[in-house]
């Protein structure tokens, strides 16, 4: 996808994941647009296209937050690239890969942020946190996924006639 419409597009991704869906809390959780969009994407597209995705929202939701700036970078930039390298190896046409890849991409993103945390003397309940904020976001990321993962597969499909899934 050209830069000209991928830059914008999450751009106006990461405005909605900043200022519509924590008004919209699911049993006090909210969904992880920007997560899902990568993970997403790396399931779709060529191996590294993910890891730009996820470099470029990231800087998007990192200049909105009030994490140390980074955070959400290198989550994502590495969570495309992980997975974008594990669907050439694993998951290409897998049924099951979507659920399996959210749930650990959701876990990787909260083990780097709450790294990054502590690396800037943040002191974190490490157990307590993944227990009850990581778990039940996993499920409602895996839950969300379809609403992004289908539409973008119709996408690639388009772009990208050759690629068989």
């Amino acid at each position: 996808m050209p830069l000209w419409i991928l830059i914008p597009l999450l751009a106006l991704s990461a405005i909605i994941q900043i200022t519509i869906l924590p008004q919209v809390p699911i049993f006090g959780y909210k969904p992880d647009l920007a997560l899902a969009l990568v993970v997403a994407w790396a399931l779709l597209a060529p191996v590294g296209e993910a890891a730009i995705w996820g470099f470029i929202i990231g800087i998007f939701l990192d200049l909105a937050s009030g994490l140390p700036f980074g955070a959400h970078t290198l989550a994502l930039t590495t969570i495309g690239w992980l997975i974008g390298w594990g669907q050439e190896t694993f998951f290409r046409g897998n049924l099951l890969a979507p659920p399996i890849a959210i749930v650990l991409a959701t876990v990787l993103h909260n083990i780097i942020v709450l790294g990054m945390l502590a690396l800037f003397n943040w002191q974190i309940s490490w157990g307590d946190y993944l227990l009850r904020v990581t778990l039940p976001s996993a499920i409602l990321n895996t839950l969300a996924l379809p609403l992004v993962y289908f539409p973008l597969r119709r996408i690639v499909r388009w772009m990208r006639p050759q690629l068989e899934f």
